[in-house]
């Protein structure tokens, strides 16, 4: 069963570099919904260290949860464990991926001026991907989606936490802003 402390080692070294131009960030956000009507949330079971999350280490679990809950704190969010109006979860998928690019460098002018040289080199990453998701308590909808999708890197355990707040960080650049919410109440 190698696959697990397999995983368990990639995920430890999420998430993305805050350097990197590989990093993506997306979100989505259910239409009509107005983000800042809801004021608390509690994290769903899950995503509290200890809980069904297997393949994350509680380091790494601890320190996604911990840069998501500065963020909201931000937004004038608070965390609530009795009726809260939002759950909170996180999801990590990490996949090796395989790109493809030219090889121009045929190290002979004379070959590569003919169209002889036209070779495919592959590339192999590991990609990561890390979801946060804020859904609605009384209704069970997701309200809002944020992701981050990086190039993962062998890093030291600081150097990963700062990549981990980077990420969040990221994400949350796309949470929408309290003025165009309430613009359109």
């Amino acid at each position: 069963m190698k696959t697990i402390p397999l995983l368990i080692s990639l995920t430890s070294v999420v998430l993305f570099s805050a350097c990197s131009s590989l990093i993506k960030v997306y979100s989505e956000y259910e239409p009509g919904v107005n983000l800042f009507r809801y004021h608390t949330y509690e994290w769903r079971a899950d995503t509290i260290p200890g809980g069904s999350n297997i393949y994350l280490s509680q380091s790494t679990s601890e320190q996604i949860r911990a840069a998501v809950d500065a963020e909201l704190t931000t937004y004038g969010y608070k965390i609530c464990t009795d009726q809260p109006d939002l759950l909170l979860h996180f999801h990590v998928v990490v996949e090796n991926k395989v790109y493809y690019q030219h090889d121009w460098n045929c190290g002979d002018e004379g070959r590569a001026g003919y169209g002889m040289c036209h070779r495919v080199k592959p590339a192999y990453l590991r990609e990561g991907t890390l979801m946060v998701d804020l859904i609605d308590v009384k209704n069970g909808n997701q309200v809002w989606r944020g992701v981050a999708v990086g190039i993962l890197e062998n890093v030291t355990p600081e150097t990963r936490n700062k990549m981990i707040k980077s990420a969040v960080q990221q994400i949350f650049k796309k949470f929408p802003e309290k003025k165009w919410q309430i613009a359109t109440k």
